[in-house]
This record gives structure tokens, sequence and C-alpha cells, in this order.
């Protein structure tokens, strides 16, 4: 028996994602393209990489005592320390956000922790038109017109991004219902209000 052989392909460049022919890079654009092999288009976003061009001090250069030499180079002076850590850095390491300047370790930590720069928040939009058509159903005379409009907003998010609904189409139907006897009850005693006081 002979172990199975993992297969070791190389990167050859971009390819066309309907038939897996070799683009030409010479004339890729960002917006449509038609591709030469199969004839269908797709949209193209090319990626232009800034090119980073830093001076990175040597420790030579600088004498011994004149520099700190970087935890992860040790011939290169450090240029900064790390907001996270504490480590000392040079150019070449420095990974500068918003937060601050880290080190490529934290960087990577932080880019994992979700809670360091805010929790990610996802809108479930058929719970907020369950929420709004059942708060302008409770409480008819003042919140029956904005909750049943609220209700139809976020019931027509949720049709349209079901990935951002916990709502299946039934209960977002069910919203839509609720969300027009609100607006009717709602309209109904406004006028019948507005006509009370108009007497």
């Amino acid at each position: 028996m002979t172990a199975a052989r993992a297969a070791v392909r190389t990167y050859a460049g971009p390819t066309c994602p309907r038939c897996s022919a070799p683009l030409n890079t010479t004339v890729l654009h960002d917006g449509p393209y038609t591709c030469s092999y199969c004839r269908k288009t797709y949209d193209i976003r090319v990626f232009h990489p800034q090119s980073r061009s830093v001076a990175v001090p040597q420790l030579s250069q600088q004498g011994p005592d004149e520099g700190t030499p970087c935890a992860y180079h040790a011939r290169n002076a450090a240029a900064a320390a790390c907001e996270r850590c504490g480590v000392f850095i040079c150019s070449l390491c420095e990974m500068t956000t918003e937060t601050g300047k880290f080190c490529p370790s934290c960087f990577d930590r932080l880019a994992q922790e979700p809670a360091h720069g805010g929790t990610t928040r996802i809108r479930d939009y058929g719970s907020m038109a369950m929420l709004s058509a059942g708060a302008g159903l409770l409480f008819v005379f003042f919140l029956g017109i904005p909750g049943g409009i609220l209700a139809w907003y976020y019931a027509i998010k949720a049709w349209r991004n079901p990935e951002q609904s916990s709502a299946g189409r039934g209960r977002l139907i069910t919203a839509m219902i609720i969300a027009l006897f609100d607006i009717a009850f709602g309209g109904l005693i406004v006028y019948g209000f507005i006509a009370a006081v108009a007497k």
C-alpha cells in the first residue's frame, strides 16, 4: 500500500471563476470583465498594494550605546515599543493601527479578538420587525402608526437580507399583517381624536 500523496499546486496567477482559464493580468482593471475563453462577464476588483519603503537603521550604524535592538530582528534598531506587550520593534515589525503601534504577534492576537475594537453586532431585522409590530399593537394610540411603519421597514430589510434575520418568511408576513393593522387602527384613532376635538 502506498500512502496518498498531497497534491502540490503552485499559484500561476488569477483565473476565471467560471472556467478556470488564466486571465491576462496586463489588461485587468476594476469593473466588468469578459473572459476571452468562456465569454462570461463578471466584476473584477484589482488589488493595488501600496509599496512600503521603510528605512531600517542598523545597530552598527548607530552604535551599541545609541540604539536598542528589535525583539524580532537583533541587528535592527528599535523604532517603537509595542503598546500591548512593550517589546521593542523595528520599523519592519511595526504594525500601525488606529489604536496604536503593535508588534506582529500582538497584531495577530488583536485581529483574532473581536472584543478589542468593539463587538461586531449583526442586526436581526426579523426580530426587530416583530418587536415593532407588537409594540404598535399594544400601544396602538401612541405607537400604532410609527410602530407599523418601522415593522414594515424592518420586515423588508429582513426579506432582502435573510442572513440578517432569525425569523422565517412566515413570521415576516405575520409582522407585515400586524403592521398593517397597527397603521390602520392608529390612523382611525388619530382621525377619531381629531374629529372629537374639532367638534
